[in-house]
């Protein structure tokens, strides 16, 4: 696997919080004027009834999610494609969480649960990545395959792990490592991390925080997988 060849198609940021102001015709109104304020352009809004959907299509993807269900409400930012760095998309993912805050006019909430994902494409080294994933990675014969009864088209692993003891700021990991169906040359990898915990009343709304800790772990990770030293 090339590391050099890593292509980002899919950066996201989710929160939790509580309290959760109304979302109404008002503070819609509101976010959407302290988003231009704050640099996040947007091509459509729309609202129904306690959401908001806010959606970009030009020059780069973006699309913001608000939800309020009671006590506790979401507030959801993803590029997909990014079309653009991670630096980029963290500007703007803490543009549209100072909207939010200005628009929300409520007093400390609290993150009652919070997750960050990257999903990324890598060129595998030969014309199939299961295969490198299958019997270079996992050191398995090809012959092992025959008891399925059929040619395998793609596949590859899926890792869940806990939080380790003693994590100031528990977090779960879930990682997906498979060929790319729609180009069975690249192998795709997806990165979540979940933090169930709730933060501490007041803490504040950092996305660049937890996406760059999913990104230092894919770092490290691919460089592992590809046989190099990270």
């Amino acid at each position: 696997m090339d590391i050099s060849s890593r292509k980002t198609i899919h950066m996201g940021v989710n929160f939790l919080l509580a309290p959760m102001p109304v979302v109404d015709r008002q503070f819609g109104l509101a976010f959407q004027r302290f988003l231009i304020e704050s640099g996040v352009a947007y091509n459509s809004v729309e609202q129904v009834e306690m959401q908001i959907s806010v959606v970009r299509e030009k020059p780069t993807p973006l699309s913001i999610q608000i939800k309020s269900g009671g006590q506790v409400g979401q507030l959801l930012i993803v590029a997909s494609p990014p079309e653009r760095a991670l630096d980029a998309f963290i500007r703007e993912a803490d543009g549209v969480v100072r909207a939010f805050e200005i628009a929300a006019e409520t007093g400390p909430r609290q993150i009652v649960g919070k997750d960050a994902s990257i999903r990324d494409l890598f060129d595998s080294g030969g014309e199939h990545a299961f295969q490198e994933i299958w019997e270079r990675f996992l050191e398995r014969p090809p012959q092992v395959l025959d008891m399925l009864e059929r040619h395998v088209l793609g596949g590859g692993l899926r890792f869940v792990m806990p939080s380790k003891e003693g994590e100031p700021d528990p977090v779960q990991i879930e990682l997906k490592i498979e060929s790319f169906l729609r180009d069975t040359s690249k192998i795709f990898f997806e990165t979540q991390f979940s933090w169930p915990q709730p933060s501490p009343p007041g803490t504040q709304i950092m996305p660049g925080e937890l996406l760059k800790e999913v990104d230092r772990y894919i770092v490290r990770i691919s460089g592992k997988f590809a046989g190099g030293e990270q």
